[in-house]
């Protein structure tokens, strides 16, 4: 068999999402791109890189191979095995004994289906996958003549929004423990004496309108702020693969929905940053756009599908285990 499976999604922020592009003195400024109007101008739009989008399914697919294969208890995992599942391991140099080459790649895709689908690093070259990942676009005014016909449909008239109206300025403090007295208590009577020093320093150098001295004795207190799209904004995003087996089939839809299962994107996740829900999805099969897209329950994404790809890893786990143990990438 070969089909091209391509399924669309609208995903909506359930936090919102901080992805930064640079940093320009305490700020982080949004990821953007240039985006052509139909008027001949251009704008500069907020979205979420294809790459994060990527790494997400990666990350999902290797959990759910080491799920599948019995792994996830153990910590049998080497370094090179680490950086193949979670990153698609990398060029390595000539003479080491532990390389992949490419017979011992192909054996590998065998045995890690999502390898296959992503792609990832041989002896003296990188494998690309069978997936092409979109960037997660903002819908916004901005957008709007770019959006996918069914994207446009589903709105169904939802009033759109310019991108500024999506993005707002965080404001956050990294407080300086040594600037609390009780804090202070805490320390060694030596180290009490130093930070009264510099605290004094600090004191007579603003007093004296010092700007040397008051830079050497200033506190490490840091006032930041950041660019983050809103709850509730809207994305799109499609993610297509070339399918040559059931089990390709499977396994997609296994990656797809363990990433929307859980998915958090961008920077500031130990904070509650990136949080994306689908909201909407079709599942389409490209080669034959005669046929009309095919709607998709969001709810049970990850749900009736996956074992095909459970008994594969399972029948192979033994095999896994030896090559994670073995493999330099």
């Amino acid at each position: 068999m070969y089909e091209v499976k391509s399924m669309l999604f609208v995903m909506e922020a359930q936090t919102p999402i901080a992805h930064a592009e640079e940093t320009v003195g305490n700020t982080s400024i949004f990821m953007r791109r240039k985006v052509r109007q139909p008027d001949g101008s251009f704008a500069r739009v907020p979205y979420v890189t294809g790459d994060t989008m990527r790494h997400g399914l990666r990350e999902a697919g290797a959990y759910a191979f080491l799920d599948a294969a019995g792994l996830l208890a153990e910590s049998g995992l080497g370094e090179a095995a680490l950086r193949l599942l979670f990153a698609g391991g990398m060029v390595t140099g000539r003479g080491d004994a532990g390389v992949v080459n490419m017979d011992k790649y192909r054996e590998l895709c065998t045995l890690c289906p999502p390898l296959k689908l992503l792609g990832g690093c041989c002896d003296n070259r990188s494998i690309p996958g069978q997936l092409t990942v979109d960037e997660a676009s903002l819908i916004c005014e901005e957008q709007q003549a770019h959006l996918p016909e069914r994207v446009r449909e589903w709105l169904n008239g939802q009033q759109i929004s310019g991108c500024r109206e999506h993005m707002e300025v965080a404001q956050r403090v990294r407080m300086d423990p040594l600037l609390n007295p009780g804090k202070r208590e805490l320390l060694l009577p030596a180290a009490q004496i130093e930070v009264g020093r510099r605290l004094g320093s600090s004191e007579k150098a603003h007093a004296e309108d010092d700007a040397i001295a008051r830079d050497e004795a200033k506190s490490t207190m840091l006032p930041r702020t950041f660019e983050r799209v809103v709850e509730g904004s809207l994305f799109w995003w499609r993610v297509t693969c070339h399918c040559h087996s059931e089990l390709d089939v499977d396994t997609f839809m296994v990656m797809v929905g363990a990433f929307l299962s859980n998915c958090q994107v961008g920077g500031k996740r130990a904070t509650g940053h990136g949080r994306l829900k689908c909201v909407k999805a079709w599942d389409m099969v490209v080669p034959r756009p005669m046929d009309a897209g095919t709607e998709v329950d969001t709810k049970a994404l990850g749900t009736g599908v996956g074992s095909l790809f459970r008994k594969h890893v399972s029948d192979h786990k033994d095999q896994v285990r030896q090559w994670l143990q073995s493999i330099n990438a």
